[in-house]
Formats: C-alpha cells, structure tokens, sequence
C-alpha cells in the first residue's frame, strides 16, 4: 500500500507532504484558513511581485497578512533581477515568514511578457543566479516551483533541478505540464519522473491532481515526496483530508457534497468580507464562485447573480432557498 511520505523542508518538518498550491488571485488567507482546517500541511501566499515589494507598494504588503490560524505559510515571489528578488526575500524574512518560494512556473502572458514566471525556464543561467542570491539573502530555506518546460515535448526539469540543488534550494515542485498548456490537459507523469530521478532534495508533485485516483498516480513514482494541489482543492478543502486518510490510514472519506461546498462558501464569504471590507470582499471571490456552486441546478444564472453581489445581505437572499447553508 503506497503511503504518504513524510516532508521536511531543510529545518522544517510538516505535518503532512500535502500543499497547496499557491495561486495569484485565490490564495489569500481567507482561503488558505480554510485549507489549513481541510488538512493541507503547508499553504503558500498568492505570487508577490519582487519589485512592488521593495518599491513598497501597500497592496502587495497586504497579499503577505497571515493569521494564528495558518501555523506555516510559504511566500511565493516573482521577478527577474537576482538583487532585487534577494532584497525581497529579505524583507519577507523579517515578517516572520519560515519558507520563501521562488515562482519558475507562472504561464499568465503578463507574467511572460517582463520574462519572469516560467519564461526564465528558457535560460538556465538566469535561473541559477536568481537562485543563488535568493538562497545567499536570507537563513530560511528556499523552495521553487517550476514547470516541466515551455513547449509540448520539453522536459527541462532534470536541468532545473540540479541547478536549484547545487543552489542551496532545499525543495522543488514540478508542475507535470509545459507552460503552453497552462492548467489544462493531462499532466507528463513520465516527464515529473525524470524530473525525480537524481534529485538529492524533495521532489513534489503538481498538476491535475483532483481526487485519489490522481494523486496515487504521482505517489507511485518511487521518488515522488508530496503533492501540491491547486485548483482541484478550491471550494474542496477536505480533499487533503481524504487523501491523508486513505492512503496513511486505508479509510475513505465520503466526497465533499453540494452542502458541505455552499457551508464553505459561505464561511468564505463573512471572513472575505471581514479581510477585504465587505464590497471588495464579495468582488474578489467572483472569480473562485464557480467552484463553488458548480453541480446546483442553473449555476451559470446563479452566477451572473452572484457577480452583482456588494453586501453579505445580498448573498444570504441569493441561497436562502437552499438547504443546509
């Protein structure tokens, strides 16, 4: 029977090798609680752009707020100049954070257009010394989280990988698919193998993975050491719980029902609502609406309703009819 395996990164032991995925305009802490409390053993912060932060820009401040309730929380960074990253991952060190992490993987066009992301992947040299002043900057470990390549047929990950080693990084994540793909398609187990075969520090696993059957697909790679999951856990936050307990525990968990989504939703909403104030609260969790509400009869009218939403008051009319909120 494959089990979990158990994840430290450098001086860091996890509770468990299960993540979530940090993802720009989602991971915000309100939502990372929630996953924290669905059973994810480490949440990252959505991407900070390495140049606002240091030029001080107060909104990028705010993506960095954590709580009591996240007891680690990874800050994933993003750029292109190793002194200004290094300058950043400082900075983020002295809020207290115990984990940076360093974005190789962003396929957004805005985020390719200033060659940062996934674009570095196509030069190694600027990989490595983005690397090393990060890791020179600052005592807690660095992590990255890159793709497999650019381009379908790529693969530079192997490359990448004993770059970020001999770096100091002390964990990567391989998403199993190239940049072009963005989160669609099936993700190259095969390639994420490759990726895994000399690797002398962890190797974990993102891409595609939305249920058990998906997740044992990474985990029988011998040297796979944990999954990141991402969209896949939005609105199903005991997804982690249910992988952590069948394959630690041989027990299956039932599937999180249309209920238990719309309680989440709802959560989501009042501490949205509190973190944001309560217009721009609702407003940003527009774009994550669907994963919640998907499966209840007429969710696409459901959701042009839900995008005219500025009071609390508003939202608990649109589902008072439906049972169990």
């Amino acid at each position: 029977m494959i089990k979990l395996p158990q994840l430290s990164i450098g001086n860091i032991k996890l509770k468990n090798s299960l993540m979530l995925a940090p993802m720009a305009g989602i991971t915000d802490l309100p939502l990372r609680e929630l996953a924290v409390e669905g059973g994810a053993g480490l949440v990252y912060t959505e991407m900070i752009s390495a140049t606002a932060l240091v030029y001080g820009d107060k909104k990028t401040l705010k993506l960095l707020s954590t709580s009591e309730n996240e007891p680690i929380v990874a800050a994933q960074i993003f750029g292109t100049q190793p002194q200004v990253m290094a300058e950043c991952a400082k900075r983020i060190q002295d809020l207290g954070y115990k984990i940076i992490d360093i974005n190789l993987g962003c396929p957004a066009k805005k985020i390719a257009k200033v060659g940062a992301g996934a674009r570095l992947l196509a030069n190694p040299k600027n990989v490595e010394s983005l690397l090393a002043a990060v890791v020179k900057s600052v005592s807690v470990p660095v992590t990255a989280k890159i793709r497999i390549g650019l381009i379908q047929g790529q693969n530079i990950a192997p490359e990448i990988v004993e770059i970020a080693q001999n770096c100091g990084v002390k964990m990567l994540a391989v998403h199993a698919r190239v940049a072009e793909q963005g989160h669609s398609g099936l993700p190259d187990l095969e390639a994420f193998e490759k990726a895994t075969e000399n690797a002398q520090i962890p190797i974990v696993a993102n891409g595609g993975i939305i249920d058990i059957i998906t997740a044992e697909k990474f985990l029988k790679i011998p040297k796979c050491s944990g999954l990141m999951i991402g969209r896949g856990a939005i609105g199903d936050y005991d997804l982690f719980k249910r992988i952590e307990c069948f394959f630690d525990k041989q027990e299956l968990l039932p599937h999180t029902s249309i209920q238990t989504r719309l309680r989440w939703f709802k959560r989501h909403s009042i501490a949205s609502a509190k973190y944001y104030g309560e217009e721009k609260g609702l407003v940003v969790l527009r774009k994550i609406a669907p994963y919640y509400i998907k499966g209840l009869p007429n969710a696409c009218a459901l959701r042009n309703r839900i995008n005219k939403l500025v009071t609390l008051k508003e939202f608990d009319e649109i589902f008072s009819n439906i049972n169990n909120i």
